[in-house]
């Protein structure tokens, strides 16, 4: 004879039935439930898509193109007239195009926004447009302000990203030692660094160094540097909530980095490039001798590191806090040979690729970034598409 409890189990379960049916989320036993991951193309048919960003809270996407220029993507459809469009001053021998674009926290009533390009003869520029006064989907192209000009030494290792910390508000820079590894710890010189800019000073200003920048002052460190020691930092990002910073910096010999910074922090480190890949001691000398990880005392070690068994070029990520809950607080990044695609969490690395997309995105993934809301969206190089992860 059925017992009330029974009877009750009986009646809810064609609703059971309904609601793991619609939902499309496998319940499992013992409370452990599996969410289901995708990844699905937001835009497709792009020149060389290489970054995908927006402003905070903003509905749509900006969508950045190797060759140098900026669509944007809104309610499922990419714009035919480009945001911005500086094809015939971008250059694109090596490892150069327009790489990255950051909005301040105040862009709605600024329209500022900064760009990172390398030039027709190869130097790395950080720029500053300004966005039509009529027209909130168009940039003014004649309003460029460049703020810096880095020759390298070659066309690779360029670094690629800016972005503005939500802790001070700062721009910060990723530089490549432009394939000079000694730049990397050279006081004298901005490549193989991360630098720290105040860019608040209108329209038409160049940058401050702020005051309270690691080496501001005379000790004859050139006063924009926030950290040393990187070979190529591609991707770096913030998180949205915390303030920390993440940097993926890529390998040479065989070992890929992820770095990490807490918010707050007085900045100064050295990550260790040319002296260590990852932890591996790679090009000591007698002013820069190997460290010990276990217990370093001169340079800043990695959070994670993995061998060229898994890739051969980190694709940095971001640590996600936006509509994925499922992923909240992991941070997550990827290859650009391999296509994988990891979470990482208290140091423990898992392999979500399969899951995103069956058979793997395959080579080229070159950003994993956040929309408005902290939505995460993947670029891919050579497909022309851009994914979003839901």
């Amino acid at each position: 004879m059925p017992t009330p409890i029974t009877r009750v189990l009986r009646r809810s379960l064609p609703l059971f039935t309904t609601l793991a049916t619609l939902l499309a989320v496998p319940l499992l036993l013992a409370g452990n439930c599996q969410p289901v991951l995708r990844a699905s193309v937001v835009a497709e048919g792009l020149t060389n898509p290489i970054y995908a960003t927006a402003p905070i809270g903003a509905p749509h996407l900006f969508l950045v193109e190797r060759s140098g220029r900026i669509r944007v993507l809104r309610n499922g459809v990419v714009f035919d007239t480009p945001f911005l469009d500086i094809r015939s001053r971008v250059g694109t021998v090596g490892e150069g195009g327009l790489l990255s674009l950051a909005f301040p926290a105040n862009y709605a009533s600024s329209g500022h926004f900064y760009v990172f390009y390398t030039d027709l003869s190869g130097a790395s520029v950080i720029s500053r447009f300004v966005r039509s006064s009529t027209n909130p989907f168009l940039a003014d192209e004649t309003s460029e302000k460049q703020l810096l000009s880095i020759v390298p030494p070659s066309p690779h290792h360029k670094g690629g990203t800016i972005a503005f910390s939500p802790i001070d508000g700062f721009l910060y820079v990723g530089l490549g030692d432009g394939d000079d590894r000694p730049s990397a710890r050279d006081p004298d010189s901005l490549l193989g660094k991360m630098l720290r800019l105040d860019v608040s000073g209108g329209a038409t200003s160049e940058y401050a160094v702020p005051s309270n920048n690691p080496f501001a002052g005379d000790d004859g460190v050139r006063d924009e540097i926030w950290a040393f020691g990187f070979r190529n930092p591609f991707r770096f990002s913030f998180d949205r909530v915390t303030g920390d910073l993440w940097i993926g910096d890529v390998g040479a010999a065989g070992r890929e980095e992820i770095d990490f910074e807490e918010a707050g922090s007085s900045g100064g480190r050295d990550y260790g490039w040319p002296t260590h890949e990852g932890t591996t001691c790679l090009e000591p000398d007698a002013e820069h001798p190997c460290d010990d990880p276990e217990t370093p005392s001169r340079y800043t070690f990695p959070v994670y590191e993995y061998t060229h068994a898994d890739g051969c070029s980190i694709t940095g990520g971001v640590v996600s806090r936006g509509d994925a809950a499922f992923l909240s607080g992991a941070y997550v990044f990827s290859d650009f040979c391999s296509g994988r695609v990891w979470t990482l969490v208290d140091g423990q690395r898992a392999d979500i690729t399969g899951s995103l997309l069956p058979g793997g995105f395959g080579f080229g993934v070159v950003a994993i970034t956040e929309g408005g809301t902290g939505e995460l969206y993947v670029s891919q190089l050579n497909t022309g598409r851009v994914y979003r992860i839901e």
